[in-house]
């Protein structure tokens, strides 16, 4: 598999984190319903292919989370990336498209002191990423499931009556189980994959409208599958990254 931004020197901090933080009850349990829209540059690059290019892109993304008086609860994540059709003109192949849909359905942490919060989140990433042909419509689909973890740090910087200016972090990191499906061939491959986050940004809040304004990155790689028949489907590595703005109301 190829090197993707490994999180994992991240869990020291955070265990140290949680444990320097006391626990808090809130006045009241909080809830976060939120929107995003991003513009960027998809990257595709195939094992052992010439099959290689880059593009426009836009993701779109639903979200919300709900923690209790306590700081406990869970959340869930809708996120769609979508590239232009020349994907891979520039290398002499046909229009092809990149689709990406990834499902985050996770338990929350949230931790929070004075001007610091930090939600950590731990749950399971459904994600199906697909290769199109424009004129021939032929698919290739790698559908993937498994564990996924995610830290996100905010600190406040000013605060006056109902409006709040924060800057904050995403940083996640998960593997999963990969099946792969390629048009006109019965063959059921198997493989892995590993994929990565990172979210920077800030964020401004009037009473309950949130507004916001972020770096977004994620990436995924894919080993090459295991043999069936002789034949294996190749691996991948992709990045989208791109400028997020978003929406949210927090009550």
């Amino acid at each position: 598999m190829a090197i993707i931004p490994n999180m994992r020197s991240a869990l020291p901090v955070v265990l140290l984190l949680a444990s320097s933080l006391a626990a808090q009850d809130r006045e009241s349990p909080r809830f976060r319903v939120g929107l995003g829209l991003s513009g960027g540059q998809f990257d595709f690059d195939s094992d052992d292919s010439p099959l290689r290019g880059d593009t426009d892109a836009g993701l779109l993304r639903l979200q919300f989370e709900g923690t209790s008086r306590r700081g406990i609860g869970g959340g869930v994540r809708l996120e769609g990336i979508a590239s232009d059709d020349d994907l891979f003109v520039d290398q002499g192949f046909t229009a092809s498209e990149a689709s990406n849909s990834t499902l985050f359905g996770h338990f929350t942490w949230r931790l929070e002191e004075h001007r610091f919060a930090m939600p950590i989140r731990l749950g399971l990433l459904l994600n199906g990423f697909e290769l199109q042909e424009v004129q021939s419509g032929a698919e290739t689909t790698y559908s993937s499931f498994g564990p996924y973890f995610e830290i996100a740090p905010e600190l406040t910087l000013t605060r006056s009556g109902k409006t709040n200016w924060s800057i904050y972090g995403e940083f996640g990191f998960g593997a999963a189980a990969t099946a792969v499906d390629l048009s006109g061939d019965n063959r059921d491959y198997e493989t892995s994959s590993g994929f990565a986050g990172v979210e920077i940004g800030t964020r401004l809040t009037f009473s309950k409208v949130e507004f916001g304004l972020a770096y977004v990155g994620r990436w995924q790689s894919a080993d090459e599958s295991d043999p069936e028949g002789g034949f294996v489907a190749p691996g991948y590595d992709t990045d989208y990254q791109g400028l997020l703005f978003t929406f949210a109301l927090v009550f």
